[in-house]
């Protein structure tokens, strides 16, 4: 169970804090929500606040990793396999549906994808779909964000501190 002052992870992988629980009626009568509130800009308006009820938290929240679940993911990137060359349709709505399903493994495998597909595609001189970019920015941003707060260091020092410790760009 979910406590104020908490940091937990929405189903799309953003980070709030949960300030407070209030009585909300949002058309079923009053029951208790958790009030959150991005931890980090994101794309919100100043002053953005989600609810949450406290009857179906442990479903639409997830816990962020703790320091050592980090560190184990960080030094998995290496061996992680990227998923298969799928065509440009099914890969967006695969990868949304990983992207969805919290698997903070799956989402690294994601990102390694993405990431040798981009490669592959400035090689043979190609684009790299809107998509695609947009994906990758966004997944490795909210990875980062977590990440930073795992390990207590700045979002801005992540991607160093994975070059460093695995010696691969991640």
């Amino acid at each position: 169970m979910y406590r104020i002052g908490d940091n937990v992870l929405d189903k799309n992988g953003k980070v709030f804090t949960i300030d407070a629980v209030e009585d909300k009626d949002f058309g079923k009568g009053p029951e208790p929500y958790f009030v959150l509130t991005p931890y980090f800009q994101y794309d919100f308006n100043p002053g953005y606040h989600a609810y949450v009820p406290q009857s179906k938290s442990d479903s639409l929240l997830r816990p962020i990793m703790d320091k050592e679940e980090a560190l184990a993911l960080i030094d998995s990137f290496s061996t992680l396999e990227t998923y298969p060359d799928v065509s440009p349709r099914e890969r967006k709505m695969y990868f949304t549906k990983v992207v969805a399903s919290g698997d903070r493994k799956d989402v690294c495998r994601v990102i390694k994808t993405l990431q040798e597909y981009r490669e592959e595609r400035m090689k043979d001189n190609k684009p790299f779909s809107d998509f695609d970019k947009r994906l990758l920015t966004n997944l490795r941003t909210l990875l980062y964000d977590e990440i930073s707060l795992s390990l207590s260091i700045p979002e801005s020092e992540v991607s160093n501190f994975i070059s460093e410790r695995t010696g691969i760009e991640f």
